[in-house]
């Protein structure tokens, strides 16, 4: 049970972080196909690939919700849990997909 809370509190936190990572513009890497460079910055350019780096700092978040919930003995419902974690990968979605049609 303590290996299904902690991989809950992993994909919450995978949620949270990808989330905040495209919303605020964290500072991310980023590979650019035109000139074939990758850089870390906030400001990328036009034609720039930030998905690299939004998924680092949203395993990173997961990796470590994982390694702290594995430790904890916590005692929230795993069901508490499940909806939040879906939730927030609900969530992230609704945001991106909202992002590409804003687009059109």
């Amino acid at each position: 049970m303590r290996e299904i809370r902690a991989a809950l509190w992993a994909v919450s936190a995978f949620g949270v972080a990808y989330l905040v990572a495209g919303a605020l513009r964290l500072p991310t890497l980023v590979y650019d196909p035109v000139a074939h460079a990758t850089r870390f910055t906030a400001n990328p350019p036009l034609l720039s690939i930030r998905y690299y780096g939004d998924l680092l700092w949203a395993c990173g978040a997961g990796v470590c919700a994982a390694a702290l919930a594995s430790r904890s003995r916590g005692s929230r419902p795993v069901s508490a849990l499940t909806g939040a974690a879906l939730s927030l990968v609900a969530l992230d979605v609704a945001f991106y997909l909202s992002r590409l049609f804003a687009r059109v």
